[in-house]
């Protein structure tokens, strides 16, 4: 069985110390270091508008700071690692979450839209997948639906507006298999035949399926024991190999741009993205450690206390 070793850990936490932003830096001292979740919720906070929702490049390669319904989600996935800690700190960020979805900003009869349906995106820097597109404005986004359903139905009212709108968005859905997985829309995990999963054949850009099964607890871990062992496996690879973080050639950026056309004429990798894009480095090495970490393929204990 790949495990990580400690002397890998503290190799890859440089990485983190040196390169990540702080909302990175202190998820990875309360994960690994028996770090300040208040520290941690803090800095989140830091991404939270007055309405409520989150903005401010919460997701690197969406530089909007408007709250949206997508970008609320992102801050769901940081919101989650904190588990069943409460504080005042956690506590005023999820009311915040309430009221921004209670005013149905961007809610349409059959939910809220997605990362395509948010004009003020095309006012600042992001990639392909954030741009505005009038036809996608009408539509819901089932992944955010349902996510933003799910939170609503644990915190908000019971006699709310919103709380009976969620109600009737979860019975829309209940058949439904797609997710909203690490920001990744329309994840359908009944569609992907996860128990016989071949890296040959499963699609490159979406998340390993290791990550939609999340634990050992989780329903689908007895079937899925295979494809798991074989995720972490890759997991454990990809750290091994984890080098000093690299910005995109000159090459790559044009081919990207060639592939991807601007349908204005401007360029998507602007500065802005190339920072965004260092970013995600250290917030793909702390969600596979703490991945690593839940089926027990790091080889020492934590909390690390180093000296």
């Amino acid at each position: 069985m790949k495990k990580i070793s400690l002397d890998e850990f503290l190799r890859l936490r440089k990485l983190v110390y040196r390169n990540a932003r702080p909302l990175d830096y202190t998820k990875w001292k309360f994960l690994f270091e028996n770090g300040s979740c208040d520290d941690f919720l803090s800095v989140l906070s830091g991404y939270q508008n007055d309405d409520g929702g989150f903005g401010h490049n919460i997701e690197c390669n969406n530089w909007n700071p408007n709250s949206a319904p997508y970008t609320v989600c992102i801050a769901m996935d940081y919101l989650d690692i904190t588990g069943n800690y409460e504080s005042k700190i956690k506590s005023k960020i999820i009311a915040g979450i309430i009221k921004y979805l209670a005013s149905e900003t961007y809610l349409l009869e059959d939910g809220w839209v997605g990362m395509q349906g948010i004009s003020s995106n095309n006012d600042f820097s992001h990639m392909p997948w954030f741009h505005f597109d009038s036809a996608h404005k009408p539509y819901a986004d089932i992944g955010v639906t349902k996510r933003l359903t799910d939170f609503i139905l644990k915190h908000a009212d019971e006699d709310s507006d919103i709380y009976g709108k969620a109600k009737e968005l979860k019975e829309r859905y209940k058949q439904c298999g797609q997710v909203l997985l690490h920001g990744y829309p329309d994840y359908d995990p009944s569609s992907l035949n996860i128990e016989t999963y071949d890296p040959a054949t499963y699609p490159s850009w979406l998340p390993l399926p290791v990550y939609f099964i999340d634990s050992p607890e989780s329903s689908y871990y007895p079937e899925c024991r295979r494809t798991v062992e074989m995720n972490l496996d890759t997991i454990v690879d990809k750290l091994l190999s984890t080098q000093e973080f690299q910005f995109s050639s000159a090459e790559d950026i044009d081919a990207f741009e060639q592939s991807n056309p601007h349908p204005d004429g401007k360029r998507w990798c602007v500065p802005e993205q190339t920072v965004g894009n260092y970013y995600w480095n250290s917030n793909y090495i702390t969600r596979d450690l703490d991945i690593l970490r839940k089926f027990g393929r790091l080889d020492f204990d934590l909390p690390v206390i180093v000296n």
